[in-house]
């Protein structure tokens, strides 16, 4: 069996074992600047012990440093520019002036200085869990400083009330649906009426054709930037313990049952895609 089979069988179907000596740090807030935080929360419903993530640290799970990141996740991920002008897109025609947007997993701020760029009178908290890549964003972010702050926290701590949430290529590390639900109602409960949630993330089938032309794409855009197939394939090895990644009917499913009257697909390319929906008045 080539190595291509064998992540073709493996990758992006693995899940972790956790335990309660992996909970992270409880939640912390890095830097507020000027920002104006709101006081009203919600927490989410959900146990802190069961289904708990592991502290996601990108060195480890990408191997590279947080000032490599944003050269490496474009020779790893297709059009992932286009996701970014996306998000934006659509925060920009919805997301009220002086509103404030919420980014989990907010990596080294690229999202968070696109919105910030795009969006001049909104507020953006940036929560990750790497204090490594939360300082390489407020280093990225901090000519709009007064306009965002950094909170360490995981995706099971409470949110606060907010006028939109934006994720790029950090919900695939949910562990399982029951997580992913009670995350999506969380932030359905966090958003203000008429608020929304747009997700930038790959999507991709358990198995069947689909599945293999996307792997194929992707495996060729590696190649477009100099990633061997051994490479990927090494790549693709490691990623498969923290990566979950599940097809679109599905994830738009999660995201009805969290509260979403009307979850959609907003923009798609192979297996990555901008999706989400609106919190609308009862």
């Amino acid at each position: 069996m080539s190595a291509r089979s064998v992540v073709d069988d493996r990758t992006l179907s693995l899940r972790r074992s956790l335990t309660l000596q992996d909970l992270p740090p409880a939640p912390e807030v890095l830097d507020t600047g000027s920002v104006a935080r709101r006081t009203d929360t919600v927490a989410a419903s959900r146990s802190t012990v069961a289904s708990v993530a592991h502290e996601h640290r990108v060195a480890g799970h990408l191997g590279v440093e947080p000032e490599e990141y944003d050269r490496t996740i474009r020779t790893f991920i297709p059009q992932y520019d286009r996701m970014l002008e996306t998000i934006v897109h659509w925060l920009q025609a919805n997301v009220p002036a002086g509103g404030y947007v919420v980014e989990l997993g907010a990596g080294t701020g690229a999202l968070a200085a696109a919105i910030l760029d795009g969006l001049p009178e909104v507020r953006v908290q940036l929560v990750d869990v790497d204090p490594n890549m939360l300082e390489a964003a407020a280093a990225r972010c901090a000519s709009y400083a007064g306009r965002f702050e950094l909170r360490r926290s995981r995706f099971q701590d409470s949110l606060p009330r907010c006028d939109a949430v934006v994720a790029t290529l950090a919900l695939h590390h949910v562990a399982d649906d029951l997580e992913k639900g009670t995350l999506y109602h969380a932030i359905h409960e966090a958003l203000e009426f008429g608020g929304l949630l747009v997700v930038g993330d790959l999507l991709i089938h358990p198995e069947g054709p689909e599945r293999r032309q996307m792997l194929r794409d992707w495996y060729a855009h590696m190649a477009a930037h100099g990633i061997t197939e051994v490479e990927a394939d090494g790549h693709f090895g490691q990623w498969a313990a923290e990566d979950r990644y599940v097809p679109l009917v599905q994830e738009l499913e999660l995201i009805r049952a969290g509260g979403f009257r009307r979850p959609d697909c907003f923009w798609r390319d192979g297996g990555l895609a901008v999706y989400g929906g609106f919190k609308e008045a009862h």
